[in-house]
């Protein structure tokens, strides 16, 4: 089936403006030194010693932790041992448009690609939780260590012919779910 110029046309409207948004946000965000270094925890120092006598009122202070570190995304790759080219494909488009555009945070959130192996029992309540019935690409914000919304990504499989609509789409679905309250 060959998709008609209508559709192709309208793809390519929505892909040139996800790159222009994604253009315009880098050009007027702005960058602290902190996160280019690309740390993944911030902790302050302890205080220096206290004299002997006051020993014991030393107290070593509390991790502090920026919003880049507590609210994070999972962008998963579930798949199983039997894999095929459209499968490896898949694979490989979902990492590069993750990790080629979310170096940076979004909007606080760092975002990170995970593959996972469904056939490992270790991984097996991902299929419960996400109910998967297939291969899938699934996205997942996260307060600290608390699950927020998530999002399957079912057209990923009709946009494999095309890498560019592919990432676009991909990152667009990542944004708009950590967009949304």
């Amino acid at each position: 089936m060959k998709p008609s110029p209508v559709l192709k046309t309208a793809l390519l409207v929505f892909v040139a403006a996800a790159a222009g948004a994604m253009v315009y946000k880098a050009a007027v965000t702005p960058h602290s030194g902190k996160e280019a270094q690309g740390s993944t925890s911030a902790v302050e120092a302890p205080a220096p010693a206290a004299p002997a006598a006051a020993a014991t009122a030393v107290k070593t202070p509390a991790p502090v932790r920026r919003e880049a570190e507590t609210r994070r995304a999972t962008v998963y790759y579930f798949f199983t041992n039997t894999r095929c080219r459209s499968c490896n494909t898949l694979e490989k488009y979902t990492r590069e448009a993750v990790e080629g555009n979310f170096r940076d945070p979004y909007k606080g959130w760092m975002v990170e690609f995970r593959g996972v192996n469904l056939d490992d029992p270790a991984n097996s309540h991902f299929v419960d939780e996400y109910k998967l019935t297939s291969k899938a690409v699934v996205a997942q914000k996260f307060e600290g260590d608390r699950p927020l919304a998530w999002k399957e990504l079912p057209e990923v499989w009709r946009l494999l012919g095309s890498k560019e609509l592919f990432a676009g789409y991909v990152v667009g679905e990542i944004q708009g779910l950590l967009d949304a309250q």
